[in-house]
């Protein structure tokens, strides 16, 4: 993809280990804003002050609390009792592991970018919690008759061209609520100015495309096709791939006008939300670009955007919203390498404190993976990439001093993973390439083994041309 601009410096682990370290001192020296009571909390002089309690939070992996502690603390006589460590964190509130992880991901500027834009992919994901039937607030039950759950719903913004989350909502409240959990993101703005929001079909609704029109945020929001009943089932459009500008109408009003002016102006119940309406009207218009693909024989993508076409041209968006599926198996490696599945408290503040941490040591191992690229061989068949789940086991070492910079570097390049996605491109290359060289022969039946022994040594001679041009 010529359009992502590559990383030409990078920055060493101690570089950003300093990084991390100075989010934590900022933090630290401002904990009075993040305290449950910030006249008497983290005034005395403790064992475990607060700048310690932040770093044994991001310590915790999936082992008993009994365990990370005496992992973590070296010297037997200095360490509190496991009561102590839960009284200094119920002074501490959430939001101070969150401004750790937004002021660390802020940190660098050697991000790729897309044209000058950070692709965002928005999604959700659940996170099962210790079971605590008092917390009304996260316990679900289905039925009388099965045992109860308690979950919290996680809503990111995830850089997908760099692997990292930009920004992150953590919410009570199931799906229902994600689009409300991204006006939030978008309205408080902690992420990259020039960025692009990229959503699913789950993210199809007026009131967040209005916010980000009104806050000039650019997003790409894959919605139903023409025959499905989503926003684009009313505009009469051909039921082929298409590149065009809309016009919708939202309003309130039940008047036979709007109800018979099916291409300009849609219908919303008194229950939706919609906080856009303008005070001298009584419909809210908005002018967006529809654009639909083809991604099988007989099957078409759509997407709605305020990108301009000079912004973004047509042929790139199917590559841009292929993108987006990086946020899911971000979510897998969140949860199953970093450790969010493995909680050390049933209470929900202290939990959220977990997840903000568990947050910033994926950021933190992320950014080093990103800043380590494994050895390239022009003879090597693939293209390689560092192996994210050996990498954090050997990131967690080194925060805990247990191994120094060179070896963590030497620890990371040792076991590199074939790139899937370069590899697919380039399988998808030789495949072209070796089309091209049948033609050549002139051999029509491109599929058949016989032929391709035909050609014998010519064949071998010119696979090997079009493989180094």
């Amino acid at each position: 993809m010529s359009a992502i601009s590559n990383n030409n410096y990078y920055h060493s682990a101690s570089t950003i280990y300093s990084a991390l370290e100075k989010s934590i001192s900022s933090v630290s020296e401002n904990i009075a804003c993040y305290s449950a009571d910030p006249v008497s909390d983290f005034t005395r002089n403790r064992k475990l002050g607060c700048s310690e309690l932040i770093h044994y939070i991001l310590h915790l992996s999936n082992k008993t609390i009994q365990s990370d502690m005496m992992d973590y603390f070296s010297d037997m006589d200095d360490m509190p009792s496991a009561s102590a460590i839960s009284q200094q964190r119920y002074k501490c509130r959430p939001e101070a592991f969150k401004r750790v992880f937004s002021l660390f991901t802020s940190y660098f500027t050697n991000y790729k970018t897309y044209n000058g834009y950070y692709l965002l992919a928005c999604d959700g994901s659940d996170i099962n919690i210790s079971h605590n039937p008092k917390d009304k607030t996260t316990y679900h039950i289905n039925t009388s008759a099965t045992r109860g759950y308690n979950q919290l719903h996680l809503n990111a913004l995830y850089d997908v061209l760099n692997g990292i989350y930009a920004d992150v909502n953590i919410d009570t409240a199931a799906k229902t609520h994600e689009c409300g959990a991204l006006e939030e993101m978008i309205e408080s703005h902690r992420y990259p100015e020039n960025s692009i929001i990229i959503c699913d079909r789950g993210y199809e609704k007026y009131n967040l495309m209005a916010c980000c029109i009104e806050k000039n945020q650019k997003f790409i929001i894959r919605v139903k096709d023409i025959h499905s009943n989503g926003i684009l089932s009313t505009m009469h459009l051909d039921d082929a791939a298409f590149d065009t500008h809309i016009t919708k109408r939202v309003t309130y009003l039940q008047t036979n006008e709007a109800k018979d002016n099916e291409l300009y102006t849609i219908l919303v119940n008194e229950s939706a939300p919609f906080d856009y309406l303008p005070a001298d009207h009584d419909w809210y218009e908005m002018n967006v670009r529809a654009v639909r693909f083809k991604i099988t024989e007989d099957t078409y993508e759509c997407l709605l955007t305020n990108l301009t076409e000079d912004e973004m041209s047509f042929e790139e968006f199917k590559e841009i919203y292929h993108l987006r599926w990086g946020i899911e198996t971000s979510f897998r490696d969140l949860k199953y390498t970093v450790g969010v599945l493995y909680f050390h408290s049933s209470d929900q503040k202290l939990i959220r404190q977990e997840i903000y941490a568990s947050l910033t040591l994926f950021n933190f191992s992320r950014i080093i993976v990103n800043n380590s690229p494994p050895v390239q061989k022009a003879e090597w068949k693939w293209h390689y990439k560092v192996n994210f789940k050996t990498a954090v086991t050997n990131i967690r070492l080194y925060l805990d001093g247990k191994i120094n910079e060179e070896e963590l570097e030497k620890r990371i390049k040792k076991i590199p993973d074939p790139d899937k996605a370069r590899k697919k491109i380039q399988s998808q290359c030789e495949v072209s390439v070796r089309q091209d060289i049948f033609i050549l022969c002139g051999i029509a039946e491109i599929n058949s083994v016989n032929k391709v022994k035909q050609i014998g040594r010519k064949y071998n001679l010119l696979k090997r041309y079009f493989c180094h041009v």
